[in-house]
């Protein structure tokens, strides 16, 4: 196999872990381009009101679809959203969560509903599924990329602050980009990270954004931010299977039934036989901090997609409002949704 070697600046690296999760500086592979064309019907009715994204790269008789939304709430949910803007309200009151933002959808349906949908959150760790699926679809342009090796000769993380289960990387060893990627989203291991991070061309990477209108990044923040509802749209693309093939999203979605973290959305979940396909992500600021995590629900019959951002002083109660909504949002899958 062979042995790749990062020359990324650090200071690049760096700014990768610290929550945006961009790219290197030079090109590894070019990917066909799939920037977005969107189109929402008009008010008669054309269309149901679906807003679509569309690639602006298409054949004469072919226009690929990527994703399709309703751009209204579903009323049929609002039950359920009381009961999360309840919870949302009783966990404000103790002051230490300041704000936070809810986005559930059906996945048989497609109905949803969103509290706080246009609030805007540091996306941090939660990056590093567009880091994976960089990488998985590099290995459909280039059959054999995921068994490349890098070697870890040191620590790219400077104060490596984070919720880590797991084991560490071996300085001296070399991982193949597979096994990166499993300590990565198993174990949400910024080191590994960091190293994957480092053969990322960031015109490739960007239009994992543009695919589905989300706001490309900006290689030179430190910040990444969306909304609950966009922050979705990650997941809803491997449950599609709109950007990877199915073979690589399967992978993906397997992979995140294996993270560690039940601190968030499945620390209230006595099944412990229900698949969760999750990753959360936490962001620390001199006078605040942010939990989030997302996730999709295979219970029963009735998936569901759910993500909670939080911002708030004390990262124990944004886990415990993350968890009590998670189990008011699988109750309800239980109960009501069919």
């Amino acid at each position: 196999m062979k042995l790749l070697k990062t020359s990324v600046p650090l200071w690049l690296v760096l700014i990768i872990v610290a929550g945006l999760g961009t790219g290197s500086i030079f090109s590894i592979c070019a990917f066909k381009s799939r920037s977005v064309e969107k189109t929402s019907s008009n008010s008669n009715n054309d269309n149901c009101g679906i807003i679509s994204y569309n690639s602006s790269r298409h054949g004469a008789f072919t226009r690929p679809l990527i994703m399709a939304d309703s751009p209204n709430e579903s009323v049929e949910l609002f039950d359920l959203k009381s009961n999360f803007t309840e919870a949302i309200n009783s966990a404000s009151a103790s002051g230490s969560v300041s704000s936070a933002s809810v986005y559930f959808r059906d996945l048989n349906s497609g109905r949803w509903i969103s509290i706080n949908g246009n609030e805007l959150y540091s996306m941090a760790s939660i990056m590093k599924l567009v880091a994976m699926m960089y990488h998985l679809h590099v290995d459909e342009v280039k059959p054999g990329w995921l068994n490349q090796k890098i070697l870890v000769q040191k620590s790219l993380v400077v104060d490596n602050v984070q919720t880590q289960e797991g084991p560490e990387l071996v300085l001296g060893k070399a991982y193949t980009i597979k096994e990166l990627i499993i300590y990565m989203i198993k174990y949400s291991n910024n080191n590994a990270t960091a190293h994957l991070n480092s053969f990322i061309d960031f015109n490739d990477y960007k239009l994992f954004f543009s695919d589905i209108g989300l706001p490309l990044p900006d290689p030179k923040a430190i910040d990444y931010t969306l909304t609950s509802g966009q922050c979705s749209r990650f997941l809803q693309e491997l449950y599609n299977s709109s950007v990877l093939t199915n073979k690589n999203s399967e992978f993906a979605l397997s992979l995140l039934t294996e993270s560690v973290y039940r601190g968030g959305l499945l620390r209230n979940i006595a099944d412990k036989d229900i698949k969760v396909a999750h990753k959360f992500g936490e962001r620390l600021y001199p006078n605040s901090c942010q939990i989030h995590e997302t996730a999709i629900f295979y219970t029963n019959e009735n998936p569901f997609l759910i993500t909670v951002l939080t911002n708030g002083s004390d990262t124990a109660q944004e886990a415990t409002l993350i968890g009590k909504i998670g189990s008011i949002a699988a109750d309800y899958s239980k109960n009501k949704l069919n």
